[in-house]
C-alpha cells in the first residue's frame, strides 16, 4: 500500500486514498434434480482517490492490481483534473485508527472442505420431520474478506470478516417461498430456525379470506418490519435525495446504526475511508437525531461524519451506508403487545408492489390472532408512506431478529400499528 500511495503522490497528487479488497468465495448449490455444485472465485480490487485543492476528488478502481496499473490510473486522473470550487475533503482523511475487539471473523472460513456434505446432510435430516414440505434447492456461499485502508495522512489499517450465507428454497403445493439467514460465524446459522421460519411464512401464504373491520390492529414480524424500514431508510442518509425537513416519530420508536455488534454481517470496525465506526443515533424521542454521512456528505452538508463511508466491491467513491440498522427493542413481550390488541392481524412478510413517490404498497401475507393465539392466514395489500409509517408505531417488543433486506443488514423487533381499511387496501 505504501508504494501505491507514493504513486499518488509522484503523480502530482495533494493526497491520496486507497482501499484493497480481496474476497475469497465458495458456494455450494442444489439444484431442482438434488445435484449439488461447487464454485470457487477469488477478487481484489485497488479504489483509489486523488485530492487536490478546490476540486472533487477524482477516482478509478483496478482489478488484480499493480503498481504499474496504479501508476498509469493515477497519471490519467491527473490529465483530467479540473477545479471547481468543491469544499476539499483531503483535509478530514483520518490520520490514525485504533484496535477495536469485534468478532466478526470465523477461521472455519479458511477450513470449509466439508460444509457443503455437512449442509445437504442437516437439511436432508431436518426435511424429514415435515411432511407436505419440499426443499427444492439451497445455496450456501462463504467469503473471507480482507480490506486495507490507507492514505497519504498516516492512515494505514486493515480487518478481516467472514460471511457464512445460507438461502433455502421451499416449497408446498403452489406456493414457494425462498429465506436466509446471513452471519459472521458457522456456529450462528441456525438451520432449524431458517426452516422453520420458511415454513411458517409458507402457511401464511395459503391466502384465506380479507379482515373486513374498518380498522385493524397490525403486529408486524422483524421480517415484515425489515422490509419497510429498508425502503424508507434513504432518508436517514445524507445522499442527495430528498429527505423532508422535519420527520416525526413515535417517541418509542428508536433507531440506530450499530456498526460494532458481535456476529451481525454488517458489523465492521471502520468505514472504507478509514474512519472508525461508532453506533449512530437516528431517531429517538420523536424525532430525526442524525443522518449517516460519508467525508463527503459530510462536507457538502455541513454535518458530522458518522463514519459510514463505504465502497461497493468495485467502485472507487464512497458513499453513506449503513452497517446495521437497528429498530432498539423495549421490555414488554410479544405475548403482551398481542393481548393488548385483542384481534389483528400477525404480519409475516411483506412483498413491494407498487412505489409512487412517498407512498409504498406491499403484499402482506399473516395470520389472524386473537390474544396470543393464531388463526387462519390471510393474504391483503398495504399501503403506508415514510411520513406515516413511523409515527404511527404504537408498541415495540423486546423480542428481536437479525435479518437481511434488500442488502441491509435490519435488527428489529416486532411492531404494532393500526390501519384502517380504504377500499380494498389497508393503510398505515
Amino acid at each position: 500500500m505504501e508504494r501505491f500511495l507514493e504513486a499518488g503522490k509522484e503523480s502530482g497528487f495533494r493526497h491520496v486514498d486507497l482501499r484493497r479488497l480481496r474476497v475469497s468465495a465458495r458456494e455450494w448449490v442444489q439444484e431442482q434434480n438434488g445435484d449439488i455444485h461447487e464454485r470457487a472465485g477469488n477478487i481484489d480490487t485497488l479504489s483509489l482517490r486523488g485530492f487536490q485543492a478546490n476540486a472533487s476528488p477524482l477516482g478509478a478502481c483496478l482489478s488484480a492490481p499493480s503498481l504499474k496499473g496504479v501508476r498509469d490510473a493515477f497519471r490519467e486522473l491527473q490529465r483530467g483534473a479540473v477545479a471547481d470550487a468543491s469544499p476539499g475533503i483531503a483535509q478530514l482523511l483520518p490520520r490514525e485508527s485504533r484496535r477495536v475487539s469485534l468478532e466478526i471473523y470465523d477461521p472455519q472460513v479458511q477450513d470449509a472442505e466439508k460444509l457443503g456434505e455437512e449442509t445437504a446432510s442437516r437439511l436432508c435430516e431436518l426435511m424429514i420431520r415435515h411432511a407436505g414440505v419440499e426443499l427444492y434447492g439451497w445455496r450456501l456461499r462463504l467469503e473471507e474478506r480482507k480490506v486495507n485502508v490507507a492514505n497519504t495522512r498516516g492512515l494505514e489499517a486493515k480487518y478481516r470478516k467472514s460471511l457464512f450465507s445460507l438461502v433455502l428454497k421451499l416449497r408446498q403445493n403452489e406456493r414457494e417461498i425462498e429465506v436466509e439467514e446471513r452471519r459472521t460465524h458457522w456456529q450462528g446459522v441456525q438451520f432449524d430456525r431458517l426452516l422453520g421460519r420458511g415454513i411458517f411464512f409458507l402457511g401464511a401464504m395459503k391466502g384465506g379470506r380479507e379482515p373486513r373491520p374498518r380498522n385493524i390492529k397490525m403486529v408486524l414480524s422483524p421480517f415484515a418490519a425489515a422490509a419497510v424500514l429498508h425502503d424508507f431508510s434513504a432518508v436517514l442518509r445524507v445522499s442527495g435525495e430528498y429527505a423532508p425537513p422535519d420527520i416525526r416519530c413515535a417517541p418509542q420508536v428508536q433507531i440506530a446504526d450499530c456498526p460494532l455488534l458481535d456476529g451481525l454481517p454488517g458489523s465492521v470496525p471502520m468505514d472504507d475511508e478509514g474512519m472508525m465506526c461508532r453506533d449512530t443515533t437516528l431517531i429517538e424521542g420523536g424525532r430525526v437525531q442524525a443522518r449517516l454521512t460519508d467525508l463527503a456528505g459530510a462536507a457538502r452538508e455541513g454535518v458530522a461524519v458518522t463514519g459510514n463511508g463505504f465502497r461497493g466491491d468495485a467502485d472507487p467513491f464512497p458513499r453513506a451506508r449503513f452497517t446495521n440498522l437497528c429498530v432498539r427493542p423495549s421490555v414488554i413481550s410479544l405475548e403482551r403487545i398481542m393481548k393488548e390488541a385483542g384481534r389483528g392481524i400477525l404480519v409475516t412478510s411483506l412483498r413491494l408492489r407498487g412505489a409512487a413517490g412517498i407512498e409504498r404498497t406491499y403484499g402482506a401475507n399473516g395470520y389472524l390472532f386473537s390474544g396470543s393465539d393464531l388463526g387462519e392466514p390471510v393474504h391483503f395489500s398495504l399501503r403506508t408512506a415514510f411520513l406515516s409509517w413511523f409515527l404511527k408505531i404504537e408498541r415495540v417488543s423486546r423480542e428481536t431478529a437479525s435479518t437481511v433486506s434488500g442488502g441491509i443488514s435490519v435488527l428489529s423487533p416486532y411492531l404494532r400499528v393500526e390501519a384502517q381499511r380504504k377500499g380494498d387496501e389497508w393503510v398505515v
